[in-house]
């Protein structure tokens, strides 16, 4: 049974590419490169379908893959739209984006949830937490962090006052 809290969204399917139901995958975030033999899940009709990649050609920002049972056009223009996700344990242990899933703990407010998602923006990285019912994002800067504890998946900060309240 796949662990959907563990999937981590990182793309969605462009287009076809070809007519032997190759895929272009547009990377909404860098994460991991894709290889030969790995496994990606899409999102269809509710469910998370894993797909193993059975041939990887084109760059590593505008990938092409063949997935296993789409071998025709409209296999493949059937998928298009579809969010691409991987396993969070994919994820190389020092990514940023292996957070997902850790305890948020302030200083002064004491925890503030677990983090649902990771964003790479321009400016800065942000931790997305749900904090009395809401979606706040929180900027993951050294200045903020106090501790960071693998073991018990918690990150410790102190956050200025108001930066919940935006």
């Amino acid at each position: 049974m796949i662990n959907k809290d563990r999937l981590i969204s990182f793309g969605y399917i462009s287009r076809p590419h070809g007519f032997k139901g190759e895929l272009n995958i547009l990377l909404e975030r860098e994460i991991v490169s894709l290889k030969r033999d790995d496994f990606i899940f899409i999102h269809l009709q509710g469910q998370y379908i894993p797909y193993k990649i059975v041939s990887l050609k084109g760059s590593q920002d505008n990938p092409v893959v063949s997935l296993s049972f789409i071998d025709s056009f409209e296999k493949a223009q059937k998928l298009v739209g579809s969010v691409v996700f991987t396993d969070q344990h994919a994820l190389p242990q020092e990514s940023k984006l292996s957070f997902m899933g850790y305890e948020l703990i302030d200083s002064k407010r004491g925890s503030l949830g677990k983090i649902i998602d990771v964003r790479e923006l321009p400016q800065q990285l942000m931790l997305i937490i749900k904090y009395n019912g809401v979606e706040k994002y929180i900027p993951f800067v050294d200045d903020f962090v106090d501790y960071i504890s693998q073991e018990n998946q918690e990150i410790w900060l102190h956050l200025p006052e108001g930066l919940l309240d935006l």
